[in-house]
């Protein structure tokens, strides 16, 4: 009996931790600077010798989802030190209206699973070029809290923060904080609807934007 009850409050502290989470984004939506739209699709690949390679098109819009902002194309390789620890090395080739940049990154990630939760904490620094040009060298921090509800639903939520690189150690530039929810669709495919509030520019104009998302991905 008593095991019944447990899980009869699982789902509702779970449902409170949501609703707490909306109720304190919820000023922020309607107070943000700008909304924009993400949209993307992506494959991965497992190949020998523990390695995974992974590809992202995305396309971006901003000014309340009116105007286009940014393409890009996104191909990384990463590689399994062992369970849970993965190093990877991402390029991006980004275009916008005017101006095109190029981004090389590396990052460490390490999940710790006790089911049905995953913890996620990832370190990146990555480097952009604007015509052959270093312009904006970051250091980010992401830590994911996951959590698997059923087979094919898993719900998220993400906290990243984003350092300069060549700046004092306590100096940001911008946050971001996520929710979302992955679904199997297929085998192999999955789609995942997400939202992010991201704020940015810090040390100059602090600015809010609002971010809703879907991602298609398939394992080939």
């Amino acid at each position: 009996m008593k095991r019944r009850n447990d899980l009869r409050v699982l789902p509702t502290t779970r449902t409170i931790r949501y609703g707490v989470l909306l109720f304190l984004l919820i000023p922020n939506i309607y107070g943000a600077d700008d909304n924009e739209s993400w949209t993307s699709i992506g494959f991965e690949k497992k190949l020998p010798y523990k390695l995974k390679l992974e590809f992202e098109q995305e396309l971006r819009f901003k000014d309340q989802i009116s105007t286009f902002k940014q393409t890009f194309s996104d191909i990384s390789l990463s590689y399994k030190v062992f369970d849970g620890l993965r190093i990877q090395i991402p390029y991006r080739y980004i275009v916008y209206k005017d101006k095109i940049k190029q981004r090389l990154s590396f990052s460490g990630s390490y999940k710790y699973s006790f089911k049905p939760v995953d913890l996620k904490y990832r370190t990146k620094f990555q480097c952009t070029y604007e015509d052959k040009e270093s312009t904006d060298d970051m250091i980010r921090n992401k830590f994911s809290v996951q959590y698997k509800l059923g087979k094919k639903v898993e719900p998220y939520i993400s906290g990243e923060l984003f350092h300069p690189y060549n700046g004092e150690p306590k100096q940001l530039d911008e946050y971001r904080i996520s929710f979302g929810l992955t679904v199997d669709i297929m085998k192999k495919n999955s789609i995942k609807i997400f939202y992010i509030f991201k704020k940015e520019d810090l040390n100059s104009d602090p600015y809010d934007v609002n971010i809703f998302g879907l991602a298609y991905s398939f394992n080939w």
